[in-house]
């Protein structure tokens, strides 16, 4: 197959490089290439090995597969050979000792850090094996929602004088006010709900954010969980199972628009028209799992998010595509629902949604009327 024409021949080496590491079986997403040619162009060759192994690297297992495939490819290609003699002579433990076997305590080290490689790597990188040990983390991750306080109030030994039973007091006692009735206000767990965006365009992250929900209903909290693509569908008794393998089986089995189209305003209406204004969504803290990528008017997405942002009290987006470097949010959904966003975060990885754990637990504040937006990463 001939090499495309306008593409350098450095880039091509890099590229294929990556095609190699492929062959020997190490998963390479396009935002790990896109990083490891960006850091090709700073460094000097002879820290080309370095630069591959930090940025096309996110599991301990595949680095015997990487200096394998280095020392096959690059062999290939003359000019990089003198490159990389002098490289291996600089940085003793380079990819010739690395093929040869790490020590014990190199291994040992590399499994500690497996975890923390993990909790890093975007969902749509993760092999079978690795979403499994990643919905081990979620299904261990635990959501505390700050309460909300209510009109009632209840008798209290310090906080604000109970005028009323303080002057009922005194009556009993000849008029005089000896004792101060004190009373503070209700506080009641505040509802969570999750809206999660099971579109085509949503495939690499759907599972694990629906083994999010599934750990989050585990928790003390009033909570309740849709999934949406071209309409909403309700996932909270589906989602309570023990067993979240059951509970992804019984949702997909209950999802019919899993794997299509994505029209975000038009199910967040539905959604605002039957748990709105009288139901679940008033007072809440509402997080809404999407790429933003519409396929209807924007908007009515725009609409809808405003009338939900009267009612909610805080609104959290979690955009996988914003775990990118040069995300811009400039997706027409993405622009009219922006202004109604408090918090705007990424949600592409396990460390992702620990950020987004700590900000909820920090959400039950009162809410100012200008909505400023935050973002998390």
């Amino acid at each position: 197959m001939a090499e495309p024409s306008g593409v350098p021949e450095p880039a091509r080496d890099l590229v294929g490089f990556v095609a190699e590491l492929r062959r020997h079986g190490v998963h390479v997403g396009q935002g790990r290439t896109i990083e490891f040619c960006r850091a090709a162009t700073l460094v000097e060759p002879r820290d080309l090995y370095w630069s591959g192994r930090l940025t096309l690297i996110g599991r301990a297992e595949d680095l015997p597969r990487y200096d394998k495939a280095f020392v096959t490819y690059f062999a290939r290609l003359p000019e990089q050979a003198e490159s990389r003699n002098e490289q291996e002579e600089a940085y003793p433990g380079g990819p010739s000792d690395l093929v040869s076997g790490e020590d014990d305590s190199a291994e040992e080290e590399g499994l500690a850090s497996e975890v923390e490689l993990l909790a890093h790597k975007d969902f749509a990188e993760l092999s079978e094996a690795e979403l499994a040990k990643v919905a081990a983390l979620i299904e261990r991750l635990r959501l505390r929602v700050p309460p909300r306080r209510v009109r009632r109030w209840r008798r209290a030994p310090s906080g604000p004088i109970d005028l009323r039973r303080t002057v009922r007091r005194a009556l009993r006692q000849g008029g005089e006010a000896v004792e101060l009735r004190r009373r503070r206000r209700v506080r009641k767990p505040r509802r969570l709900i999750l809206l999660l965006d099971v579109s085509h365009s949503m495939r690499d992250y759907a599972r694990s954010l629906l083994v999010f929900a599934h750990s989050a209903l585990r928790g003390r909290h009033p909570m309740e969980v849709f999934c949406f693509g071209t309409r909403l569908t309700r996932l909270t008794r589906v989602l309570s199972t023990s067993s979240v393998e059951t509970a992804l089986a019984a949702a997909a089995d209950r999802v019919l628009d899993w794997d299509g189209g994505t029209r975000i305003g038009p199910s967040l209406k539905t959604f605002l028209d039957t748990f709105g204004r009288a139901g679940p969504a008033r007072g809440a803290i509402v997080v809404l799992c999407s790429d933003g990528l519409e396929q209807g008017d924007p908007a009515v997405l725009g609409s809808q998010m405003e009338r939900l942002s009267k009612l909610a009290h805080r609104i959290i987006w979690l955009n996988p595509l914003k775990g990118g470097l040069d995300y811009q949010p400039l997706a027409r959904g993405m622009r009219a629902a922006l202004p109604h966003i408090d918090v705007f975060s990424s949600g592409h990885n396990f460390a992702s949604l620990e950020h987004l754990a700590e900000v909820l637990s920090e959400a039950g504040g009162s809410r100012s009327g200008d909505r400023p937006r935050r973002n998390l990463d």
